[in-house]
């Protein structure tokens, strides 16, 4: 676990980094680097401690952000409204962020599952050496910005001589942000959504709460190297997203609607966790204890009993 270290982490304020940073504060100097549109997060975050640094993704000249020892870098724009929004902020703003840390102990460029090309819903597991090339159904522009962000940070990593490390995040979950997909199943049964299930079968996922990405983050920040190794970032467990949905339903006694259709309302993947428990060790939290965890702070008047 990373302490007394200096850190500055990007996305601060979102559902991924902020459980990452306030834990992180707890033992070190941790610095959080967003535009702060939401002025709540930025209060919530420095009395809990945190230094703010103001930041926006695609920016050239970064001379106004703090010296650290380490850079987390969880900041992306998940939904851009153009190809030429993508490249700029997710792909150019990362390569201009190690650029302004190039001194740094270490850098972790947090990716995303959905840079992989493989058919969705699977239960079999993707290894980092997968095909590329993926589309995320929700955000035209997202997955290709992203595979185009990794592209960037292994240059920078190898032309700064910048250890790196790039973690391939799966699906997370837990109380913070919009609480990942065991929240969002809730919202829909809450409010009557349907949700569609796909005609081949249930859609698989490897689920990984925040409180595991915390720990995983520090321990394989500590793995960076160059060239940057690429490290998949989900759980241990194996669970579909219809098994979430009938324990969702077991805790609170509301029912799913449920359609079938050609494809899954979410067409998820499963990551392989061979090389990330060989760096970073095993994940603890249990998906059980973790949906049922999340549920008891975000909604506490949903549980019977």
């Amino acid at each position: 676990m990373l302490d007394g270290q200096r850190i500055l982490v990007t996305g601060a304020t979102g559902q991924v980094a902020r459980p990452l940073t306030e834990d992180l504060a707890k033992r070190n100097e941790v610095w959080a680097a967003a535009r702060f549109s939401d002025a709540k997060a930025k209060d919530e975050l420095e009395a809990a401690g945190v230094k703010t640094a103001y930041f926006s993704m695609g920016d050239s000249d970064l001379s106004g952000l703090p010296d650290v020892d380490y850079v987390i870098h969880c900041g992306a724009n998940v939904d851009p409204k153009t190809p030429e929004i993508g490249m700029a902020q997710n792909a150019e703003g990362s390569g201009f962020l190690m650029q302004r840390y190039k001194d740094a102990k270490a850098f972790l460029h947090m990716s995303s599952s959905s840079v992989y090309r493989v058919p969705a819903s699977s239960s079999e597991p993707i290894t980092e050496e997968n095909e590329l090339g993926g589309y995320a159904t929700y955000s035209p522009h997202y997955a290709m910005s992203k595979l185009a962000s990794e592209a960037v940070v292994r240059f920078q990593a190898r032309a700064l001589n910048l250890k790196t490390i790039i973690t391939r995040l799966d699906v997370a979950y837990g109380s913070r942000g919009h609480g990942g997909v065991p929240m969002i199943i809730y919202e829909f049964m809450k409010n009557g959504m349907t949700y569609t299930r796909a005609e081949g079968g249930d859609s698989y996922c490897s689920p990984i709460h925040e409180d595991d990405i915390a720990e995983q983050v520090q321990n394989l920040i500590l793995k960076a190297d160059v060239p940057a190794p690429i490290v998949n970032l989900g759980g241990d467990q194996v669970v579909s997203v219809e098994e979430i949905i009938a324990y969702v339903e077991s805790l609170t006694g509301l029912e799913m609607k449920m359609e079938t259709g050609r494809d899954a309302s979410w067409g998820m993947k499963v990551l392989d966790n061979t090389r990330r428990k060989a760096l970073g060790g095993p994940c603890k939290v249990d998906w059980k204890d973790g949906v049922r965890s999340a549920l008891e702070k975000r909604h506490p008047e949903a549980l019977k009993g």
